[in-house]
């Protein structure tokens, strides 16, 4: 089971240079949730908005990481009319029964980040390891890191003590499916 792995859906670029930060911080792998329709300009503005309001589930395309091989999940999502994004819903829906443990971050114009991390964790089933939210003017200064180096320590702590675990169980994590296929059944015969 490798360790972590950051998803988060960015319309404008700002979630994915957070996820991508705490992806190389953490040692972990990064996944971009995608869709087929654009949402680049002022009418994939509202769109998004809209969607988001509705908590639409717009089709996203296929990952290409399985978050069931992960002991860890950091999850990000832009804040868009105090929701998370539609297409992080639908990942979320499609995808939370694979997740073992969780982490959440929110991007944001300027307030609705604890309902948008709250809605997560409803929608994921677990409650987050750790989470936080930044605003989009932090981002663009670089001032954000004062509030994310608390969820890294927070990330590097539970990953140290899943390797840990993992080592002194030969690589199997209690209520973990093992991820070695069964011995075939050789076939009976008559007699």
């Amino acid at each position: 089971m490798r360790t972590c792995l950051v998803v988060c859906y960015s319309r404008t670029g700002l979630t994915a240079k957070v996820g991508q930060e705490i992806a190389n911080l953490c040692g972990g792998d990064f996944e971009l949730i995608r869709q087929e329709r654009s949402r680049a300009g002022p009418l994939g503005f509202l769109l998004s908005v809209m969607e988001s309001v509705l908590r639409k589930q717009p089709k996203i395309l296929p990952c290409t990481k399985d978050p069931a091989d992960y002991a860890l999940i950091v999850l990000g999502t832009p804040v868009w009319a105090g929701h998370m994004a539609a297409p992080m819903r639908t990942y979320l829906l499609h995808h939370r029964k694979s997740f073992y443990r969780v982490a959440l971050f929110c991007t944001m114009g300027s307030k609705g980040g604890v309902e948008t991390l709250n809605e997560m964790a409803a929608l994921c089933g677990k409650a987050p390891m750790a989470s936080v939210s930044m605003t989009d003017a932090e981002i663009q200064r670089n001032s954000y890191h004062n509030k994310l180096m608390p969820l890294l320590s927070r990330l590097r702590r539970l990953l140290k003590r899943c390797a840990e675990r993992r080592e002194r169980t030969n690589g199997f994590v209690p209520g973990r499916r093992r991820h070695h296929p069964r011995p075939p059944v050789p076939p009976q015969t008559g007699g």
